[in-house]
């Protein structure tokens, strides 16, 4: 007799297990090899060139890279909003702010797919590398535009397909031989212009525009490599090892890819994609 099939988890059980693991990588997620959500956060907002006294919402700000950009550059009369389901990564995004000594942001835990704002209200919303999270993306685009200012413009980034090769095809690679099957990388439900194109266009949205952009760099050593595993979302899959498989595993994984340094160091393909669109008038 065959065994019953696992239950498909619910968009709740999704969103409370993403929120889980982002609580549990925030201390680590500001860390020097992971600067590319710095570079792309300033380069969103170069795209986006928000006006002086624009209300911004921030969606899935994290430790707030792009709220932390957005804040400066709307200094004094702007402000800035940011929303995380994760409460560690919002204490973290405060702790940034207050280095900065930044006083025009304010930080909400709400549900990215279900933000609870007045309908017409933000003159700009961002959202770097978080709407492949939300279990229903049409859904909450529809609710994003619903809060927008008519003429008022959105941009979200989200990776390419590429983007991490090789070094995450190693790891997958790796992770298989020890039992665990990586799934799908969740990135890849918007990793197309097509696919971030119809989104919007399905949800609403009008003069949409979307391109690649290449932002990589080199890590100056393997190390650095693990540093970025070990503090994003990969985490969840290492912590599925023993501590003694983990270690077995680091210095598998990390000997492998060694041969992908060269006298520059690791190169880290950061393979991104921006989306733009605004709400009609």
């Amino acid at each position: 007799m065959s065994e019953p099939a696992a239950e498909k988890p619910t968009a709740s059980d999704i969103k409370k297990n993403i929120t889980a693991l982002f609580d549990l990588v925030a201390d680590g997620y500001d860390n020097p090899s992971t600067r590319f959500f710095t570079f792309c956060a300033d380069k969103m907002l170069d795209i986006l060139q928000p006006r002086q006294n624009t209300r911004l919402l921030d969606i899935a700000t994290g430790t707030g890279a792009v709220a932390t950009s957005a804040a400066q550059m709307l200094l004094p009369e702007g402000r800035v909003h940011g929303i995380d389901l994760s409460e560690n990564m919002l204490d973290q995004a405060f702790k940034n702010f207050q280095k900065m000594a930044l006083s025009n942001i304010d930080l909400h835990v709400m549900d990215a797919e279900k933000p609870v704002f007045e309908s017409d209200y933000f003159h700009n919303i961002t959202c770097s590398f978080g709407i492949f999270f939300i279990p229903d993306m049409s859904s909450a685009l529809s609710n994003w535009l619903r809060i927008l200012q008519p003429g008022g413009k959105i941009i979200f980034s989200t990776f390419a397909p590429d983007a991490f090769s090789p070094l995450t095809d190693k790891f997958k690679e790796r992770m298989s031989q020890y039992g665990i099957d990586l799934p799908t990388e969740t990135w890849l439900r918007v990793s197309e212009k097509q696919q971030c194109n119809d989104l919007l266009e399905q949800a609403g949205f009008s003069n949409i525009e979307v391109f690649d952009m290449q932002l990589g760099y080199h890590l100056l050593n393997i190390d650095d490599w693990w540093e970025i595993l070990w503090n994003t979302g990969y985490r969840g899959f290492l912590n599925q090892l023993s501590a003694t498989d983990l270690a077995s595993f680091r210095a598998e994984h990390l000997k492998e890819i060694e041969q992908f340094k060269t006298e520059d160091g690791l190169w880290l393909n950061i393979h991104i994609l921006y989306s733009t669109a605004r709400k009609p008038e």
